[in-house]
């Protein structure tokens, strides 16, 4: 996270609020998106997610994200483009509820997360092995809605997906 916005953020926390913009709706169903795991159970679940991708000969897209961020809100809408949609179908897709970075830390630090939302592309040889051991891809910051980092827009990040996957 930007110095500017984490102190932003850290401000509003002081202060009891959560930052939630007024131009950008409610992504649809956030309890099934952003779901609160133990490491124990977001373990479990790439475990799974690494069976069915290297099933189906995919690769595995890691999202940290968390439903305060103004940017990850942005990344969601924009995952339902059809555009996107389309590449996302070639992916196993996790979203890593990150909380107020302050969970999962050891994937935070292994994938160099220091601002959300935060994409991470792996191709997994070996579900026995860790998800930190799993080759990666390609690894990004996006920010589209406040324009710090990278892509702004859905035919952007399908392309970002698309270079991954060569």
């Amino acid at each position: 996270m930007t110095n500017r916005c984490l102190l932003a953020v850290t401000a509003l926390a002081l202060m009891g609020c959560e930052p939630t913009p007024d131009r950008l709706p409610d992504p649809p169903n956030p309890g099934a998106y952003w779901v609160e795991r133990s490491d124990a159970e977001l373990s479990a679940v790439l475990g799974e997610s690494c069976s069915r991708a290297t099933a189906a000969s995919k690769p595995v897209l890691v999202a940290f994200s968390a439903p305060w961020c103004i940017d990850c809100r942005q990344m969601r809408a924009l995952e339902e483009q059809p555009l996107l949609a389309e590449e996302l179908a070639n992916w196993e897709k996790v979203v890593v509820h990150v909380g107020r970075l302050d969970l999962h830390p050891a994937l935070l630090n292994r994938f160099s997360v220091g601002a959300i939302a935060h994409w991470v592309a792996l191709r997994p040889e070996e579900c026995s092995a860790a998800v930190t051991e799993w080759p990666v891809l390609r690894a990004s910051t996006f920010e589209p809605q406040t324009g710090w980092f990278g892509v702004k827009t859905s035919s952007g990040l399908r392309d970002w997906l698309v270079e991954a996957r060569k």
